[in-house]
């Protein structure tokens, strides 16, 4: 009995193990995930871990709404037809996304501060969102993007790969709990790996525009074009 037991959990830990490789895997390895959260998490800093969670979230609920509905419908559910729908979704959402990059790289303003230090005139260059709040790291929309974030996973939850790696495998194995589980680790391994990538954008992002803030507008409208770009190319 304890080594059937042993065996079991063995089983288990392997489940969960290979949930969160797939869901990490999944994640760096899609240029429209990466592309849809670069124009949020440019200059970001600390911020940009918890955007990228949250898309991570979003992508979460959706792999488990549609691995839900696969496990109770079996072959019932054209995983192909919704994946297809999903896709188009996530070339608009790309271009929107975007866009508001390029928006947000046009109104930043670089402002100089004159001043002086033990006699000696100097000035510090700053960048100013357009209501004139300090923008390195740049906090403007940061309330609109967490649900953009959010929901930007969502709409990738349900199409794609996703469906690969998130939903086959938990369709395959023995058990309901296995199969959940399975999934739940698949939702960590998203979570983790997509805020880990936002995190560096954003940190890296934020320390380039403090050597430079100029630098700022020229990142994140690059980053902007780069999302409208894979969008286009999605729905072609």
């Amino acid at each position: 009995m304890i080594i059937h037991a042993m065996l079991a959990f063995g089983a288990f830990g392997l489940t969960l193990a290979s949930g969160l490789a797939a869901g990490a895997l999944h994640v760096v390895s899609g240029v429209d995930h990466l592309a849809a959260l670069l124009p949020l998490s440019v200059g970001q800093r600390g911020k940009a871990f918890g955007l990228g969670a949250r898309w991570g979230l979003g992508h979460s609920a959706g792999v488990l709404v549609i691995g839900t509905l696969g496990v109770l419908l079996k072959q019932r559910l054209d995983l192909e037809a919704v994946g297809g729908w999903g896709e188009r979704m996530v070339g608009v959402m790309l271009i929107a996304i975007g866009l508001l990059g390029i928006r947000r790289a046009l109104r930043l303003e670089v402002h100089a501060h004159p001043h002086e230090h033990d006699g000696v005139a100097h000035a510090h260059l700053h960048v100013h969102g357009p209501a004139g709040a300090h923008a390195v790291a740049p906090g403007t929309g940061v309330h609109q993007h967490r649900h953009t974030a959010f929901w930007a996973g969502t709409v990738h939850g349900v199409a794609g790969t996703a469906h690969v790696l998130g939903v086959l495998p938990a369709l395959a194995l023995g058990s309901a709990a296995a199969s959940g589980a399975y999934l739940l680790s698949f939702a960590a391994g998203t979570v983790l790996a997509m805020g880990a990538f936002a995190g560096l954008v954003g940190a890296g992002t934020a320390r380039a525009a403090g050597r430079a803030p100029v630098r700022l507008r020229g990142i994140l409208g690059t980053a902007g074009a780069a999302a409208v770009l894979v969008g286009l190319a999605w729905l072609s």
